[in-house]
């Protein structure tokens, strides 16, 4: 699909924008739109610059009021970031103050999901119906590599058997999020279950390398719907959701289960969590350590574990302190 044209005066500096951000290794097809949006008000305010103003900017994010709170902030978050790369051009460009367009829409609230609540939730999933299908394992398998790996829906869904590394324990994600690809390393068990599954969907649905990890009952490729569908099914099975529209874990809560959970186990191991954070950030393909600590909660567990760490270290400073009087 071709780039939408931009009409401006600015035209130039959009697309020298937009050049700028895809040479850095951007997809940057969706702040396109956004920008060629910003780009039709400005030809319908009959915009002629020569710089833009804060009149002109704050009228358009005025005009984004009917958005949901979070489209509305990116948008303003995108314009920002494009104010800033005009200014270095003409230094009276408007910049918007993002402190004064703060997203203030509650995020959704988070369901920490237990470890109890994870063997639950598989147990359920093997009973979906029909019985004898492959639906159950299909979901027994996908969410427990949610949950293990950590991964995106989408980049589960997007496996291919060609990217499935039993022997040596790992999947390889392309290009995901943030356009970055990495190799996944599995547990022994994960990669038993999930080797477990190829064998039994290849016999019922014979496939090429090329040919999705995950299918439905017809054989095509698992969807995401399929996916919401199947885990609030298994949800209300298993009584950890109530029925249609009664608030409950969502399915990408497996994945920040997961990040607690390893930070958990790292407390309790000794580790140096402050080290190790770049390691979780790089295993769960985020851009910077910021996205991952959105993740990180204050679980009454994790609590516990870094208030130990805490009490021990201070026990041993106080100890050496003593020594050295």
């Amino acid at each position: 699909m071709s780039d939408p044209r931009f009409s401006s005066v600015l035209a130039s500096r959009f697309e020298g924008y937009i050049a700028l951000q895809r040479a850095a290794g951007a997809d940057y097809r969706n702040p396109t739109k956004r920008l060629a949006a910003f780009d039709r008000s400005l030809c319908r305010e009959d915009f002629r610059g020569p710089w833009l103003t804060q009149d002109i900017v704050e009228r358009y994010i005025r005009s984004l009021s009917h958005l949901a709170c979070t489209t509305r902030y990116g948008i303003i978050c995108l314009l920002r970031r494009f104010c800033t790369y005009l200014r270095q051009f003409d230094s009276d460009t408007y910049v918007p103050d993002l402190a004064s367009q703060r997203n203030t829409q509650a995020r959704p609230h988070l369901h920490v999901i237990t470890e109890m609540d994870v063997v639950v939730l598989l147990q359920a999933a093997l009973q979906l119906p029909p019985p004898g299908s492959l639906r159950p394992m299909t979901a027994y398998t996908l969410f427990g590599l949610l949950y293990s790996c950590g991964l995106r829906i989408g980049e589960a869904i997007g496996l291919d058997l060609a990217d499935v590394h039993l022997s040596e324990q790992k999947l390889f994600i392309h290009k995901s999020k943030f356009q970055k690809s990495r190799w996944v390393p599995m547990s022994h068990s994960t990669a038993t279950a999930l080797g477990r599954y190829i064998e039994r969907r290849s016999t019922l649905f014979p496939a090429t390398p090329q040919d999705p990890v995950f299918v439905h009952l017809r054989g095509g490729r698992f969807f995401q719907q399929n996916v919401y569908n199947d885990f609030r099914q298994a949800m209300r099975q298993c009584g950890l959701r109530g029925g249609k529209g009664s608030p409950g874990p969502r399915i990408h809560d497996l994945r920040h289960a997961f990040a607690s959970h390893r930070l958990l186990t790292w407390y309790r191991q000794g580790r140096d969590v402050n080290a190790l954070l770049p390691a979780l950030a790089t295993y769960m393909g985020h851009a910077c350590i910021s996205y991952t600590q959105t993740y990180l909660h204050a679980t009454p567990e994790l609590m516990q574990a870094a208030n130990e760490r805490f009490h021990r270290n201070f026990h041993v400073n106080i100890l050496t302190q003593g020594d050295s009087q």
